[in-house]
């Protein structure tokens, strides 16, 4: 084989390996992107179940005006996107609710963690990692 040939075999793979290294960096962020968008999902649900906990009334199953006793359906507690937790506060006027992924998040050392605060009238997201 010539020069120009073995030249172009070598750039050939190098171009390869490259295209490689780029497809699983863009894998793994697809990958993180993912599990935070479906855990936001998951919370958004779980929040609009726990304000129509709140406003419904005691006599139709509801809270009366109060967080306390809404509990969130056992499979959000440990399944495929992660852990979800959730915490009434002893007022009864608001839920914290964190939810733990599977992926490793933004820093590349904690797992992606995400805290929603529910309120009566209002949701709050905060993307921890």
């Amino acid at each position: 084989m010539g020069f120009q040939q073995l030249l172009l075999i070598l750039l050939g793979t190098i171009v390869v390996i490259i295209a490689i290294v780029i497809g699983i960096n863009l894998f793994a962020t697809s990958a993180v992107e993912t599990n935070r968008d479906q855990l936001i999902s998951d919370l958004n649900y779980l929040s609009a179940d726990a304000q129509a906990y709140y406003k419904k009334q005691t006599e139709y199953g509801g809270g009366g005006q109060s967080f306390t006793g809404w509990e969130f359906p056992e499979y959000f507690k440990n399944y495929e996107a992660g852990k979800i937790k959730a915490k009434i506060k002893k007022k009864g006027n608001e839920v914290k609710i964190t939810a733990t992924g599977t992926e490793i998040g933004m820093d590349g050392k904690k797992i992606v963690k995400i805290e929603v605060k529910v309120k009566p009238t209002s949701i709050t997201i905060k993307i921890k990692n």
